[in-house]
């Protein structure tokens, strides 16, 4: 199907775009006819999910695909727990998907409007220091390449261009199917409470060593956090929500109207950040619950923002934390977001930003009606002395050069993303100031 080739954005609007054709195939030959298609205007091809990165990686001024209708559930084993899904299949759609296989997600991220190929694209993780990113839950992929040919990949076949695809940026191919690791259905319990911000990040490490998964949000220049932990139950544990007119006040009245309209004052009155902060610091812990995965990791976010986020070895947290406070106070920083703290797994995705090392993330925020340039850059600039790595679908100042000292596996991935994509059909301007990859053959 094809599209009217209509400006397109990032969902906070920090990016914008037009793109020559908008294809939305429905089918693997559908995507095989586009790749032709591009080839033929002599053009790029980008994959666009749920456009919800932060940055450009979607943008292009050549054909931009949509994998809308090519969505849902191939095949799943309950007795593996793999599950094969479309790479257009949105997380949301997931749980319904394998609920009458007795199988869930194993981790999630708190926002679940992106695609399955989008999420493991960019490195979408949630946090417990148990569990990986979703990159690192693929056990196969299926692929269509820029010379039109579809492949099967895994670490026992053509094991190189899987590690490269499983995190591929878009850059490797267009990903047909993930196949998954999944695990039994179960419960989470989630309870939320206000501490006091030296107990938290002194405890951080060791707390969410104990809990399956457990994160902070800190507001900037308050002494207090919001501290979210989630315990796993059996499928059957009894469900606990708060009553429908509790969940609507706490959810969309507070955590969506009454917030936007807290943050649009202070974005027009900076002075009013600091109360607007110390406020939500207060009133930020939601009610506890007890639910399906699915309806647990994930909540609404109507208010839009600008977003970085850095990750770091684990044992360098509480310094790195530390020296990010002092500086936000040298600058008199005026934010309404919160920063929020997660941690994960380390494991052995090439371009991971948790490859090889147990790691804790420092995600900065900034509303979107506000220049997300001097905060963010802040932060970036204040968290380099401690390895930090960019998440790859949110915002950041860095080339290749850098990366490359950040990523050992760098040099790996694109020689396998030049020997499946000569020229550079997947390839944007954006994306070979990531990899340092030559012009356009």
């Amino acid at each position: 199907m094809r599209m009217p080739p209509v400006p397109h954005r990032t969902w906070s609007g920090a990016h914008r775009w037009a793109p020559q054709q908008v294809l939305m195939p429905g089918s693997e030959e559908e995507v095989l006819d586009a790749i032709t298609f591009a080839r033929t205007l002599d053009t790029t091809l980008r994959v666009v999910g749920g456009g919800h990165s932060f940055t450009p990686l979607a943008a292009t001024d050549g054909v931009l695909v949509s994998l809308d209708r090519h969505r849902g559930l191939v095949a799943a084993d309950p007795t593996t727990g793999l599950v094969t899904l479309r790479g257009g299949t949105r997380l949301w759609e997931v749980a319904g998907l394998l609920a009458p296989h007795g199988l869930a997600l194993e981790i999630m991220g708190d926002i679940d409007r992106q695609s399955i190929a989008g999420a493991i694209q960019t490195g979408t993780h949630g946090t417990g220091a148990a569990f990986t990113g979703f990159s690192g839950t693929v056990r196969a992929l299926r692929l269509a390449l820029a010379d039109g040919s579809v492949v099967e990949t895994s670490p026992q076949r053509d094991p190189d261009l899987f590690h490269a695809a499983r995190l591929g940026l878009g850059a490797i191919g267009v990903v047909l199917e993930v196949t998954l690791q999944c695990v039994p259905r179960y419960r989470l319990a989630l309870t939320e409470a206000t501490r006091p911000l030296a107990e938290t990040v002194g405890g951080f490490l060791e707390q969410s060593s104990a809990v399956d998964h457990h994160e902070f949000f800190w507001f900037p220049r308050t002494d207090r956090a919001t501290v979210r932990s989630s315990t796993r139950l059996p499928a059957d544990a009894p469900v606990h929500r708060p009553g429908r007119a509790a969940g609507l006040l706490q959810r969309e009245v507070l955590g969506n109207g009454a917030w936007e309209l807290l943050c649009r004052a202070a974005s027009t009155v900076p002075v009013l950040s600091r109360p607007v902060g110390a406020i939500a610091s207060r009133v930020f812990a939601g009610s506890p619950m007890t639910d399906d995965s699915a309806a647990v990791y994930a909540a609404p976010r109507r208010v839009r923002f600008h977003e970085s986020e850095w990750a770091i070895p684990a044992e360098r947290f509480e310094e790195a934390f530390t020296a990010l406070r002092r500086r936000f106070e040298e600058e008199s920083v005026r934010v309404t977001f919160p920063l929020e703290i997660r941690r994960a797994a380390a494991d052995d995705v090439w371009l991971s930003t948790a490859h090889g090392r147990d790691t804790v993330y420092l995600a900065a925020h900034r509303y979107h009606r506000e220049d997300p340039g001097p905060y963010l850059l802040l932060v970036q600039r204040t968290l380099a002395p401690f390895a930090a790595r960019p998440h790859w679908g949110k915002m950041h100042w860095l080339g290749a050069r850098e990366l490359r000292a950040l990523h050992p596996r760098l040099a790996d991935f694109t020689a396998v993303r030049a020997a499946a994509d000569p020229q550079g059909l997947f390839l944007t301007p954006y994306l070979r100031h990531l990899l340092g990859a030559g012009s356009r053959p």
